[in-house]
């Protein structure tokens, strides 16, 4: 090959090489603490309210209150945040501090946290259970599931740290929404008639901070 020839070569070259290492790799993801590749958020997904606690015994005022200092010690920690779309949100709770390897039950409630665990309320739900009232918690599996209520179980790791979130195709009723986070003391296993949606005691209660309007950036004037 003569010299003209391989000037005229190399330019290709470069443009080859240079293609190959500007082709995009994967976008939108984040790595949990367990390296798998989850979505940042779901298409279309406007981060809203987030509300963080350090969990203590109950005191007039506090924000986070532990029922249950054995299983959620004073000290532990919890953040929700939440993200809406159109038709739809995302809750993710993160929480820090508890007991590795043990199972929780978590879901979100309808009334801020005080120094009675049942003040709380019960689950939020988007369709309400017309059978269901003070003391008389929904069991109803058409109205107690994960599909119409928050459910955000998860198992501590070894460190003590576990993280859930719900994604589903509708948002809050800003006339009613939900105004705590709540640890119960097992994972809501149960589905049957009469006992859905049941996870124990309550340990641990997250009281949210209060919720902006914010409908106009999830693109609904």
């Amino acid at each position: 090959m003569n010299l003209r020839v391989l000037l005229l070569a190399m330019p290709l070259t470069l443009a080859a090489c240079t293609s190959a290492m500007a082709t995009p790799g994967v976008t939108g993801m984040m790595k949990t603490s367990a390296t798998a590749a989850v979505p940042d958020t779901a298409p279309g997904f406007i981060p809203g309210p987030v509300t963080s606690g350090t969990f203590k015994k109950w005191a007039e005022g506090a924000t986070a209150v532990t029922y249950d200092t054995t299983a959620v010690p004073v000290g532990a920690t919890a953040e929700v945040t939440v993200a809406e779309s159109v038709s739809g949100v995302r809750v993710t709770a993160a929480v820090n501090g508890l007991v590795p390897g043990r199972a929780y039950g978590a879901h979100l409630h309808t009334n801020s946290c005080t120094a009675d665990p049942a003040e709380a309320g019960p689950h939020y739900q988007n369709r309400i259970d017309p059978g269901a009232g003070p003391g008389k918690p929904s069991s109803d599996p058409e109205y107690a599931n994960p599909e119409n209520e928050i459910w955000l179980d998860f198992t501590a790791d070894e460190e003590g740290a576990g993280t859930a979130s719900s994604v589903q195709k509708w948002r809050f009723d800003e006339k009613r929404p939900p105004w705590s986070f709540v640890l119960h003391e097992r994972t809501t296993t149960h589905t049957g008639h009469g006992e859905a949606g049941t996870a124990g005691a309550r340990l641990a209660c997250l009281t949210r901070d209060p919720m902006p309007v914010y409908t106009e950036r999830a693109g609904r004037g």
